[in-house]
């Protein structure tokens, strides 16, 4: 569990979060066979309110550590980051166990607000998951910092074997009480992930001994005052914990404003409303599985632009913005294009309802991957409060858009779609601005897409070509169950080829994007294609 590349910290990242939702996705249909539609959907809201408040207590810490600890370690203050995670590390603990016990309190309250008492046990049974949470964050923001990305991988897929695997136990065990209290059941495993996870980079901290490792490497020795790194820290994690934050309100006032405006103004039932936002909560499930690449870019990024910018290597710095950018439109648009072409075969595989949200919906998570992108960037070059002004507007024009369009009968959930559009065009455009102005750039997002959109049209023609003679063979030798699958992955492997086929004949990636995944990739491609690679 060495120190990395960014490359190879990238690929194991990619891959330990493809296997990590993979996991999450294939757990959900297990899941809605134990506790119905009706608790998946509570489920789903449970899950809002927690990833909420998870924003505030985790996700943003996580970066901000990884941000300062990275700043440290490139001006050869070891001794200041190691104590800089400590004292993140006291902390948050103690503001993860504050907040467990204010969402227990307010559990009640909360889900009268979202119109569906059935979601205050599980409230109750995923809070000592934020205080767990807390901790870990702690941990991944060093790791992250330090350019230790195999850690992070491993501990991201032990922690989702563990939820699932739990989760799953203890919804059969519950569920006979009802369907609120399986759902409940469903949550715990989120804790028990988290525990195993944290337990293990604890474990992999003292084995490598990484406090000694970094006493030996430093320079400068202690520099910085304890006051001094918490104001440092606050300063980084406030506006990331800000944006992050409203990124989630926004999923939160999803939770309670879709239910209600389907109750109240659409006229659906509780159980009718709950079940169309249970076909939400999956549509949106998978539409966060690309994500997961792009993800493990950012993780990547933020530590390595904000090496370069606080070393004034501003030349680095444009040329891995540069990078990020096109490398999230070669990965991401053909994403959303596969999601829409197939929705109908992926909903069939895995036994979700809802697939007409996908056709139209699929198309949000390109624009979604770009704003991450973008924000990461922005963090990385201390422009926070940038992102966050930006996810402000979008949020705002969601509500707005969710409230007007959900509460009609004949749109009802599909306005939430239209909302996730509206939610990320706007800042997308406002932060690409906000870049090009802050690093005296010249960047298009619309010639970065060009080709990726061009080779991912040819992509979904050879998909609907592909797709009927695979699936008429399916149909005449009666494949059911697991094997169900088997067509389904030879047309995306078709449209996998077809994609770099075309992507490569339109000279639109270069030896430099596909090393900035992994040089391994470039090894395995065929001497025919790479002879048509720009280098």
């Amino acid at each position: 569990m060495g120190e990395q590349s960014s490359k190879n910290g990238f690929l194991m990242l990619t891959i330990a979060g493809i296997l990590s939702k993979l996991l999450s996705v294939l757990y959900m249909p297990f899941l809605n066979s134990i506790i119905g539609m009706e608790g998946v959907g509570t489920y789903q809201q449970v899950y809002e309110v927690f990833t909420f408040v998870y924003a505030l207590t985790g996700t943003g810490i996580q970066t901000a550590i990884a941000k300062y600890i990275s700043e440290l370690s490139a001006q050869g203050q070891e001794k200041d980051a190691l104590r800089a995670f400590n004292l993140a590390r006291k902390y948050l603990f103690l503001i993860g166990v504050t907040v467990t016990l204010i969402l227990m309190i307010l559990s009640k309250p909360i889900s009268e607000l979202i119109a569906n008492p059935n979601i205050t046990y599980g409230l109750i049974a995923l809070a000592p998951s934020i205080a767990i949470t807390a901790m870990l964050s702690t941990y991944r923001g060093y790791y992250q910092g330090q350019n230790r990305m195999t850690s992070i991988g491993i501990s991201q897929v032990v922690e989702q074997f563990f939820n699932v695997a739990v989760s799953l136990i203890f919804a059969a065990l519950l569920i006979k009480y009802g369907s609120a209290f399986g759902a409940a059941g469903g949550t715990i495993g989120t804790g028990a992930g988290a525990l195993v996870a944290t337990a293990l980079l604890l474990f992999s901290f003292i084995k490598n001994r990484l406090d000694r490792q970094a006493r030996s490497r430093d320079i400068a020795g202690i520099t910085v005052s304890r006051k001094e790194h918490l104001t440092v820290l606050l300063s980084y994690a406030f506006p990331i914990i800000l944006s992050n934050g409203m990124q989630n309100l926004g999923a939160l006032i999803d939770a309670t404003l879709i239910s209600r405006r389907l109750q109240f103004s659409a006229g659906f039932d509780r159980k009718a409303a709950t079940i169309l936002y249970a076909q939400l909560g999956l549509y949106k499930q998978l539409y966060y599985v690309p994500l997961v690449i792009i993800t493990a870019l950012v993780t990547t990024v933020i530590p390595a632009i904000s090496r370069n910018y606080v070393l004034k290597d501003r030349k680095a710095v444009k040329s891995n913005v540069r990078l990020s950018l096109r490398v999230t439109m070669l990965v991401i648009i053909p994403c959303g294009f596969g999601l829409s072409v197939l929705c109908n075969e992926i909903y069939e595989v895995l036994h979700y309802q809802g697939a007409s949200l996908m056709v139209t919906g699929a198309f949000v998570t390109i624009f979604m991957a770009i704003v991450q992108t973008q924000s990461a960037i922005l963090q990385g070059t201390n422009e926070f409060y940038s992102v966050v002004k930006s996810l402000m507007i979008g949020i705002v024009l969601k509500i707005v858009c969710n409230y007007t369009l959900v509460g009609i009968k004949g749109i009802n959930i599909y306005g939430a779609i239209i909302g996730g559009y509206v939610c990320f065009v706007f800042p997308m455009i406002i932060n690409q601005r906000r870049i090009n102005k802050h690093l005296n750039m010249k960047l298009s997002l619309v010639k970065m897409s060009l080709k990726p959109l061009i080779s991912s049209i040819f992509m979904s023609m050879v998909i609907f070509v592909v797709r009927i003679p695979v699936y008429w063979i399916a149909r005449k030798m009666h494949i059911r169950g697991v094997i169900a699958a088997f067509p389904l992955v030879i047309v995306i492997i078709a449209g996998v080829a077809a994609y770099f086929y075309a992507i490569v004949e339109l000279r639109g990636i270069t030896k430099l994007d596909i090393d900035a995944m992994s040089p391994k990739l470039y090894r395995i491609i065929p001497k025919f294609f790479k002879k048509r690679i720009k280098t």
